[in-house]
């Protein structure tokens, strides 16, 4: 690889972008009946295996084990990709470059997706409300930083009990930043997927969706928010003639997405009880 390795995480084939610095790789390859023809996460040190349990995060670990040259390195998905204008009339081209990336790392210290509001499933956890009714896996990562970091629970409280986060496990930063992560977060969820497993309360996927939090977390306890640089993320394969996408762009256009998300979002979490 050269200066750059964005990873493209992909578990079924695609047409990845004819980008310099971008690298498709099969997740879960090791369990996978059909070679895709991309690199594949199961080769050197890997967790290829826990593709289930981990998702895209097999991949991200294979790089972080096996990739000792990049200055810069990330993750994307085969159809979610960084983007300068999700709305544009021809999307791809918007996917961000990986030298816009290297320059964009001259000043941000890491590039992560926009915040969106959480739905009432996306383990959200409420200060007024018993432990034992909330949601268990949330509780359990509770319990753990509580233990293990004590001093990431103020970025704990703020996303776990917050409104918004980051999601998809999607990030670009300089190498020393996206390896330093790692060596944070894969420790942790291995205990999680442990205990988890121990407690009852480890359904599939788990560990990947967990991990979306734990980027959140990282990020914001140990860059000032200056220093992180929220870019939209654009899902190549949205219908874009669906009532749902127009509806939203115009009110990209017209100002006002903000605000109505944000009066929406107050009665969805009154309805909700959160």
């Amino acid at each position: 690889m050269g200066e750059t390795a964005i990873l493209i995480a992909a578990h079924k084939a695609f047409d990845p972008p004819a980008m310099e610095g971008y690298l498709p790789v099969q997740v879960g390859a090791a369990l996978a009946a059909q070679d895709l023809g991309f690199q594949r996460d199961d080769e050197g040190e890997n967790i290829s295996e826990k593709n289930p349990q981990y998702c895209e995060l097999t991949g991200h670990y294979w790089a972080w084990k096996n990739l000792p040259g990049p200055e810069t390195m990330g993750l994307v998905h085969y159809r979610r990709y960084f983007v300068h204008d999700m709305y544009a009339a021809d999307v791809k081209s918007q996917i961000l470059t990986a030298a816009e990336a290297e320059k964009l790392l001259e000043r941000y210290d890491i590039i992560l997706p926009k915040p969106v509001y959480k739905l009432a499933c996306n383990g959200i956890l409420f200060h007024d409300r018993p432990k034992e009714v909330q949601n268990r896996p949330m509780v359990l990562l509770e319990e753990l930083m509580r233990r293990r970091c004590p001093e990431y629970m103020p970025s704990f409280e703020k996303f776990a009990y917050g409104r918004r986060a980051s999601f998809g496990n999607m990030l670009i930063a300089k190498r020393e930043v996206f390896c330093a992560y790692s060596a944070w977060m894969f420790p942790l969820l291995e205990e999680f997927e442990r205990l988890g497993a121990e407690q009852g309360v480890l359904a599939p996927r788990m560990c990947g969706f967990i991990s979306e939090y734990l980027l959140c977390i990282w990020a914001d306890h140990n860059f000032p928010p200056e220093k992180i640089l929220f870019m939209d993320v654009a899902n190549t394969e949205d219908d874009r003639r669906a009532l749902a996408y127009r509806a939203r762009k115009a009110l990209v256009k017209l100002g006002l997405l903000e605000p109505v998300s944000k009066a929406a979002f107050a009665v969805y979490y009154k309805l909700k009880g959160c």
